[in-house]
């Protein structure tokens, strides 16, 4: 199986994300999304059921996730969910078409463009 990494973000701690399409980080398995800590390679839950496209960080130190995915850590989040550090969580009844890019601006707000 071919890996694609997609999407790329990195959260005020020095904590790097990954997400696209793999099963593997650096020998740990994941599910199309992973953290480095600096050190090892950790998975997200039970990660994602199909493709991560996008990824940002917000002040508060949560990961949103878009892509073409309709599970997040065993949640029903149609391609879009919330990482806050522990759990995933769906953001209301999600989109209803693969998320390409994720945005937020200067005051916070989150934006997410819609293929």
């Amino acid at each position: 199986m071919q890996a694609d990494v997609s999407a790329v973000a990195v959260d005020a701690g020095g904590n790097v994300y990954i997400g696209g399409k793999f099963s593997e980080a650096g020998g740990t398995k994941v599910s199309g999304i992973a953290r480095w800590d600096g050190k090892l390679w950790s998975p997200l839950g039970s990660g994602m059921d199909g493709l991560v496209k996008a990824m940002v960080v917000d002040a508060a130190g949560n990961l949103y996730a878009g892509g073409s995915f309709t599970v997040a850590g065993g949640v029903t989040a149609k391609h879009v969910a919330r990482w806050n550090g522990s759990q995933w969580s769906a953001l209301g009844g999600g989109m209803n078409g693969s998320v390409e890019s994720l945005v937020l601006d200067g005051a916070g707000q989150f934006y997410r463009l819609q293929k």
